[in-house]
């Protein structure tokens, strides 16, 4: 499932007629959604580490200002506005291929393991993934719709999309 929601964000990104405009303060365009999809995938690889206790073994491949050096300048804001659709998509398509070569590694006994820590033994490998799965459909979903319900995420658009 995740290579076939992958392939789909790769065809919103490389649309010739991508409209990187916002429809509305808070509201993220095309491309914003895109590059949070992106950075989801990446960040689940953190997640799987924390919950297996592993040395990280995340891609470390270089997709942003927010991977590597400059990631560690407080100064440095990151706006995804700004980034280039067809690196998106490459990006995005780079990064649920790895997960989904992770995830397709994990034994049945891997699914049902939690977090040491979280307060929730629900909260397991396997609720997380389809957490991940239903917000990258989800994404996906409103922008093929061009979703202008008022809906929006003013707390992660703040942080990444500062005006």
């Amino acid at each position: 499932m995740l290579r076939k929601y992958a392939e789909e964000w790769q065809r919103v990104l490389t649309d010739p007629g991508l409209d990187g405009r916002r429809a509305g303060v808070p509201h993220w365009s095309p491309l914003e959604h895109g590059c949070h999809v992106r950075d989801m995938c990446l960040l689940f690889h953190k997640r799987l580490d924390a919950i297996f206790g592993t040395t990280p073994i995340a891609p470390g491949h270089r997709t942003a200002p927010d991977v590597g050096p400059a990631a560690e300048l407080p100064d440095v804001v990151r706006r995804y506005r700004d980034e280039e659709p067809r690196q998106v998509a490459e990006e995005l398509g780079w990064a649920a291929e790895a997960l989904a070569r992770r995830l397709a590694t994990l034994t049945a006994d891997d699914w049902d393991r939690d977090g040491t820590g979280l307060a929730d033994s629900r909260l397991t490998v396997d609720f997380f993934t389809r957490h991940l799965l239903h917000d990258i459909v989800h994404d996906l979903a409103e922008v093929q719709r061009g979703d202008r319900s008022g809906r929006a995420r003013p707390e992660t658009a703040a942080r990444h999309n500062s005006e």
